[in-house]
């Protein structure tokens, strides 16, 4: 029994890494470079690491100044740093020094973050150097500020107007193109006097909208709103925006893009005036020919309001007879885009909202926009004339 208690104890003794062994494995194997010296400079150990990142065959290192693996330029700087650190030794952290730099056998340099230590012997003070080669790190950092700068650039020279805000709309940012939109001389100006970002909205709920729509969808496209100028003036804009998340899927803010439409919607104003006049029926259809604005006289004539036409298809206004073959007629004519009559004899017929059906005369019209060619067809009621 008491044999056995000795073999259980020797077999668990034998099981313990003595310290000397668990040192040496983890200086030979650590991934950073290790290097012990002297207080005289003189290098005692190198691991493989050192050796293999300073171009040095094993145990080569072993009994050399220091020196060796410091730039010239470096070297005075050096010596006097090693003395100070000897007279007072302390221990340093890696990132507290920049701009190191070490120097290969085949006298390239490389950048470097050392971490020191000491230890207290018989003999004097020993440095314990932990060295780490930064090359890659120093490549992305280089490779991030170019990336950042190139940003920088397309964020002030764009001709749109950019900006971030907080969801609960505190400006985050805003470049050159955002802030004379909004009528302000710099960024700095535009966050100090706007806290709120709603309060540059003219019609009350419309950010509420805005951000109501990013919640639900992510991005929102051509979202109008009125916005109030720092002059007071009233501009229109247009918004494509998408919404900004933490780590956890939380919208916390907005990243956009605007455009001052002013123009365009005085000119859209202006238009809708003109075609108010005309004693036809006026209707603009996009390619899908989806219904994108009409005249007065067409609610008159078809008896629909403004609001159930505009987005909906132009074949509500037509006979079920006629849907077929009016949708081959407009891909072909959307190929091969010119004015065009439709005769009499062809019996055109629209249908109004009660299901009564009328002759018509229509007249197809291309027209080149921004966001491609848009067909206003002019629809004449020729009931009287058939009689």
């Amino acid at each position: 029994m008491k044999d056995e208690s000795k073999t259980k104890e020797n077999i668990f003794t034998e099981k313990i890494i003595k310290p000397e062994v668990l040192f040496k494995s983890i200086f030979n194997f650590s991934p950073d470079a290790i290097i012990i010296v002297n207080n005289e400079g003189i290098i005692l150990q190198a691991n493989a690491q050192a050796e293999k990142i300073f171009g040095y065959a094993e145990n080569e290192l072993i009994n050399r100044s220091v020196d060796i693996l410091i730039p010239e330029r470096f070297r005075k700087r050096h010596d006097e740093h090693l003395k100070n650190f000897i007279a007072k030794p302390r221990r340093r952290l890696m990132g507290v020094e920049l701009g190191l730099y070490g120097l290969r056998k085949d006298g390239t340099e490389f950048p470097v973050d050392i971490a020191l230590g000491y230890l207290e012997t018989e003999s004097g003070i020993i440095v314990l150097s932990t060295v780490r080669d930064i090359t890659e790190h120093k490549r992305m950092e280089e490779a991030l500020r170019v990336s950042e700068a190139k940003y920088r650039g397309i964020f002030e020279n764009a001709a749109e107007g950019i900006f971030q805000t907080t969801i609960d709309g505190r400006i985050l940012s805003a470049n050159k193109a955002c802030v004379r939109i909004l009528g302000y001389d710099s960024a700095e100006e535009l966050i100090a006097s706007v806290p709120d970002v709603r309060k540059l909205y003219a019609e009350p709920g419309r950010r509420l909208h805005l951000v109501r729509s990013i919640r639900m969808n992510g991005a929102v496209s051509d979202f109008e709103a009125i916005i109030n100028r720092k002059d007071g003036r009233k501009i229109w804009v247009s918004i494509n925006a998408h919404a900004l998340e933490d780590s956890t899927g939380k919208v916390t803010g907005i990243e956009g893009m605007v455009f001052d439409i002013t123009n365009r919607k005085r000119a859209q104003k202006n238009f809708q005036v003109l075609i108010d006049g005309a004693p036809d029926a006026i209707i603009a259809v996009d390619r899908n020919f989806n219904i994108l604005l009409i005249n007065t006289h067409t609610e008159k004539l078809f008896g629909y309001s403004r609001l159930e036409l505009i987005g909906n298809s132009y074949e509500m206004l037509l006979p079920d007879r006629f849907k077929y073959k009016h949708a081959k007629y407009c891909s072909e004519y959307f190929d091969n885009p010119s004015t065009r009559i439709m005769a009499l004899h062809m019996s055109a017929f629209a249908k109004r909202r009660t299901g009564s059906e009328f002759p018509v005369e229509i007249n197809m019209s291309p027209v080149e926009t921004d966001e491609g060619i848009v067909i206003v067809i002019d629809v004449r009621d020729i009931t009287e004339k058939k009689k």
